[in-house]
């Protein structure tokens, strides 16, 4: 999920704050992220078919505090899955299949604590486990929506419509969207950690002075991403050395291969499909009343 090493690299750009901080804003949340974070908690259960809506309280819990500190959550669904990640995502189910077979025989061995941390790594958030957060949303009547494919780009154009005024994840890929707040590491006391785009140029680890949003996201993509694997040895510091002094992707990859690394013959095509993926993604428009399909809690 997101690009590998990045908010590592920005963490001296990064701000402990308290969400009271954005007290009458309204902040949109990759709904996702949070049923993988309740999911944890009862991740044996649900590789086990064992009813629970664990992961539903967790999230619930989470938008009750954002409307103690005076913030309106605006929850954002994935939709369809992306063709673009088709790869990625037979991947990830076939790494959730056999860590659950693995979790399963640790604990017919009897090792329980084991077993747990194994299944955590094989759950895999449904539309179903979905289904059941957006039905406690729409009791409560707090705003949601259903993207047509990746949150991301969804909140990307909300954030960039001024329907929102950051981003809840923990997801890296909001800053290779083109994302100004993004918000990670929420607790349920309210502490999290800031992240703005206005800032990324004050970055030691990596120096960003002169790099627009086009580079930002050509290095990341560079670097390995959901939509495109990375090239054995090219990291984000090599991909950003590359493109410093090259400027263009082309020429990046014809340095990379004069420097030994193997580029596939298809590698500019590829990453030029993965860049319109995150520079064209489908969104949904607000209509002429303002909001979006399925968005309202009455939806």
């Amino acid at each position: 999920m997101g690009i590998q090493g990045l908010l590592t690299l920005l963490k001296d750009v990064s701000v402990n704050k308290h969400i009271s901080a954005y007290k009458g804003q309204t902040l949109g949340v990759d709904a996702y992220v949070w049923l993988h974070r309740g999911a944890y908690g009862c991740a044996q259960k649900l590789a086990m078919g064992v009813f629970t809506q664990s992961y539903v309280e967790f999230a619930m819990t989470l938008v009750r505090m954002l409307q103690h500190y005076g913030v309106t959550p605006y929850l954002v669904f994935d939709g369809d899955r992306l063709p673009a990640k088709a790869k990625t995502e037979a991947d990830r189910a076939a790494r959730r299949q056999e860590n659950r077979a693995r979790a399963k025989t640790l604990l017919k061995q009897g090792l329980t604590k084991q077993a747990h941390d194994i299944f955590a790594k094989s759950v895999d958030v449904t539309p179903a486990m979905a289904y059941q957060l957006i039905k406690e949303l729409r009791k409560a009547g707090v705003p949601y929506i259903v993207a047509p494919y990746e949150a991301d780009a969804q909140l990307a154009y909300l954030e960039k419509r001024g329907d929102i005024q950051g981003i809840v994840t923990e997801d890296s890929d909001l800053l290779v969207f083109g994302c100004h707040t993004v918000l990670y590491k929420l607790e349920p006391n309210g502490d999290c950690v800031e992240l703005r785009r206005d800032q990324l140029t004050r970055c030691k680890a990596l120096s960003l002075h002169g790099f627009d949003d086009a580079h930002f996201r050509q290095m990341a993509i560079l670097s390995g991403c959901d939509y495109l694997e990375s090239i054995v040895g090219m990291g984000l510091k090599t991909a950003h050395r590359l493109l410093r002094k090259c400027d263009t992707v082309a020429k990046a990859l014809q340095a990379a291969r004069m420097e030994g690394m193997r580029v596939p013959k298809d590698y500019q095509q590829r990453f030029d499909t993965a860049e319109r993926t995150f520079v064209f993604q489908r969104v949904f428009e607000r209509n002429s009343e303002g909001a979006c399909p399925e968005s309202s809690a009455s939806a």
